[in-house]
């Protein structure tokens, strides 16, 4: 996590005693995202699940959505700086080949996540969710109840990677087009999908997963998916980009209630009973208890 990430955090946190956590209109309150990869403690050695992570983390999946050229058209309007978002991946050899194409031509693929290249999809998603024009920025909590301040959450000021300041690209450009219906079910199911680094939906985008989550819903909603295949396909998101806090699910689910992960609702999973940062520390509990927790690499903070 650099400096200025920590920096924005920070300011996030006094914000949320300055302006105090509650909405007059909406209720909603101001986490602070969790900066470190895993909020839970590793089982002692001798300790094992009852899932085996291949079940929670496959070694790919096809998100049934293209980029078409939103990529293009963000670094055109500034919400990607080429140089500076190759310059990360300079040692991922991978990466950088596959950032580089999208960067500068369009793709009619559709985008394939896999283990390896969950974080490249997360940093492309990211400025899509905070940049793109829509109902959930405009009418949301940050548009409305920390408009004054939006340019200082994790989600905007932590994005170091476009020509302008995350601030400024908020809810700033038209890269995919809704229609009013459309806008609605966006705003549905951003309400009932949540993060673990935070007690925050993704009606609340205040960090990165938060962002590429909004990103990626958009992007189905507008290719017509529909609800059910949306929640699928978030579940398998969260999971690559919260790998230790869905395998623990995909655990607790098991022991609990005998349902294997390819049974279990995904808008149940993602829901703040599971999803939220108090809902996985409650899992987490639960199966500390019972020492059944999995152990699984991989995931990342809040920050590029």
């Amino acid at each position: 996590m650099d400096r200025k990430t920590l920096v924005l955090v920070a300011v996030t946190l006094l914000l949320g005693f300055a302006l105090g956590t509650k909405s007059s209109q909406e209720n909603w309150k101001l986490e602070l995202p969790r900066l470190t990869k895993s909020a839970v403690t590793p089982t002692p050695p001798g300790s094992g699940s009852v899932v085996s992570a291949a079940e929670v983390l496959p070694p790919s999946v096809n998100l049934g959505v293209k980029w078409g050229d939103i990529i293009v058209k963000m670094v055109r309007g500034g919400a990607i700086d080429k140089t500076k978002f190759l310059a990360l991946y300079e040692s991922r050899q991978t990466d950088l080949d596959q950032a580089k194409k999208l960067l500068e031509s369009s793709s009619d693929e559709e985008i394939v996540v896999t283990q390896a290249n969950s974080a490249l999809i997360l940093n492309l998603l990211w400025p899509l969710g905070i940049a793109n024009k829509t109902n959930v920025l405009s009418q949301g909590p940050m548009g409305t109840q920390y408009k004054d301040q939006v340019g200082n959450f994790a989600s905007t000021g932590g994005w170091t990677l476009g020509a302008k300041e995350g601030g400024k690209l908020f809810n700033s450009q038209n890269l995919i087009s809704l229609t009013p219906q459309q806008e609605a079910l966006v705003t549905e199911i951003s309400q009932n999908i949540y993060r673990p680094c935070c007690g925050n939906s993704t009606y609340f985008p205040d960090c990165n997963h938060g962002a590429a989550m909004l990103g990626f819903i958009e992007l189905a909603v507008a290719s017509g998916m529909s609800k059910d295949e949306i929640y699928k396909k978030a579940l398998v998101l969260n999971s690559y980009w919260f790998p230790q806090t869905y395998a623990e699910i995909a655990t607790y689910m098991k022991s609990k209630n005998n349902l294997a992960w390819k049974d279990v609702n995904p808008q149940e999973a993602l829901g703040i009973d599971y999803s939220s940062g108090q809902g996985a520390a409650k899992v987490n509990k639960e199966l500390q208890a019972t020492g059944l927790v999995p152990k699984v690499q991989g995931g990342g903070g809040c920050g590029v």
